[in-house]
């Protein structure tokens, strides 16, 4: 298969350039060991994507060669404003809010049932039981954030 040429206008070009950011932040968080051939690949992708868009004028004046990573990329005084860094803090504040919720109710479960019980419990029946209980603790944290949320730790763990 031949390249693909793509012809975009420099506000296309700045978002494609967010966008594999926002990817490059992502997959280097996610997996940043580099041990995945997949990875690395959409990595080296991401990364000549980013570089391209400084060779549009607009463009690069916002960029520079990150010393910490060693690739072309924002400005840090730009990445502190741009779009795709308010969808990931509102992608992390949604998956820590998710996994809160979801992780308390089963426990919540496995507290009051027993585990055995809960174990018993048909995969649909378990279902429904823990959707029940984040429906609760959804209308909780949604209204008093974690404020109202109790942690006993065990004497030798405070």
């Amino acid at each position: 298969m031949g390249k693909v040429t793509l012809e975009l206008t420099e506000p296309e070009m700045r978002d494609l350039a967010e966008v594999c950011a926002m990817a490059l932040t992502v997959l280097g968080q996610a997996m940043p060991d580099g041990r995945n051939p997949r990875a690395d690949a959409w990595h080296k992708l991401l990364v000549e994507i980013v570089k391209a868009g400084r060779t549009v004028p607009g463009i690069a004046r916002d960029m520079e060669l990150n010393p910490d990573c060693g690739y072309w990329f924002f400005k840090r005084p730009y990445v502190e404003n741009a779009f795709y860094s308010d969808v990931i803090d509102e992608y992390r504040d949604s998956v820590f809010w998710e996994e809160l919720v979801g992780r308390l109710a089963t426990r919540t479960l496995m507290e009051y049932y027993g585990q055995e019980a809960v174990e018993s419990l048909s995969p649909e029946e378990r279902t429904a039981r823990v959707a029940a209980m984040e429906k609760t603790l959804w209308k909780e944290v949604s209204r008093y954030g974690v404020d109202r949320l109790m942690f006993m730790l065990a004497p030798e763990e405070s």
